[in-house]
């Protein structure tokens, strides 16, 4: 089975919206003069990668939109590809999981056990950091499935979509001495909702791995967060919160596994690139990840990132950055 996950930048950008369910021919506001041509590009980059479960990131909001984009875009002979499922919480930046029929996830299907029903329920955290926990829920509802592998074992699936660190005016907020420190506050906030929900996640992981030692579980998505500490958690938080997902060496035998950090050459580690204005500087980020359970070690065939295949779907000819790549994320990878 191939898992590909891909952030693709604001879908819903591509649609008209509203009750009509149709493309746009452009969205010249949004830097994209041909969507014919980008919805192209990028469900070229898929085909090219043939996954049997594609997870998406930043879906339009309306789920019809995204089984338009299957229909027009990743269909055979007028034969749909894939069968859809999430697009149930997050706005105008949905989750999605998409099934390839007859492919390497069989009988693939929405979680809904009491368990993973639970993840809609509110907990308390201190998000603004005045030292009262606050009901909190997820930004982004984590879309979970299930299949049966070709072994016949079953192995669901965690797609996340944590919350941005993205702050409104952010730039002009931290280079005025006067409002540096609001601007601080507003991105520790936004950082400690991306830590709860890590968190909330990783108890989830803890239950299902209590109840089966064995069982088969992916956590994919785009964590807003990768490897290292960076300006932020090296002087206000004592975390890096990709470590959260993965668990704690103080309990093995529930670790999770990156898939591919230790299958990429260090040069290549990033799926997004950013010019960071607090630091100054152009910083290539590892934000999207693949984790799986304990059981599933001694499965990964191959993982990584999808550099040749995102660099092919470029339009060198586009003249605005949107227009020209297939998105702001690179997809990531895992055959098991």
């Amino acid at each position: 089975m191939r898992l590909v996950n891909f952030n693709i930048e604001w879908m819903n950008d591509w649609f008209v919206g509203g009750n009509k369910v149709a493309f746009r021919q452009n969205n010249p506001n949004k830097g994209i003069d041909n969507v014919d041509d980008l919805a192209k590009r990028v469900a070229g980059l898929i085909l090219s990668a043939d996954p049997d479960v594609l997870t998406i990131e930043e879906g339009p909001s309306d789920i019809r939109e995204m089984q338009l984009f299957v229909s027009t875009y990743l269909s055979k002979n007028n034969v749909l590809l894939y069968d859809v499922f999430g697009g149930i919480d997050g706005s105008s930046q949905k989750i999605y999981a998409l099934v390839k029929k007859n492919g390497g996830l069989a009988n693939g299907q929405l979680v809904v056990e009491p368990e993973t029903a639970k993840l809609k329920n509110k907990w308390e955290c201190d998000i603004d950091g005045n030292g009262i926990a606050e009901p909190y829920k997820f930004t982004r509802l984590p879309v979970v499935i299930e299949g049966d592998l070709a072994n016949g074992k079953k192995c669901r699936i965690i797609t996340m979509h944590s919350k941005s660190n993205y702050v409104h005016n952010g730039e002009k907020l931290w280079k005025n001495p006067a409002t540096k420190q609001q601007f601080i506050n507003t991105a520790l906030e936004s950082r400690r909702r991306i830590s709860t929900e890590a968190m909330r996640v990783r108890m989830y992981l803890d239950t299902l791995i209590s109840n089966d030692p064995n069982a088969n579980i992916i956590v994919t998505g785009d964590l807003n967060d990768g490897p290292g500490l960076d300006y932020f958690e090296m002087r206000y938080l004592t975390h890096n919160v990709i470590d959260i997902i993965l668990g704690s060496t103080f309990a093995h035998e529930l670790l999770f596994r990156h898939s591919f950090i230790d299958k990429v050459n260090p040069s290549n580690r990033y799926t997004a690139e950013f010019y960071d204005y607090v630091d100054g500087e152009d910083k290539k980020l590892l934000l999207d990840h693949i984790a799986v359970s304990p059981a599933m070690v001694n499965s990964i065939v191959s993982s990584g990132i999808l550099h040749n295949e995102y660099d092919a779907a470029m339009d060198p000819n586009a003249t605005r950055d949107r227009q020209k790549r297939p998105s702001d994320h690179r997809p990531i990878f895992l055959d098991i």
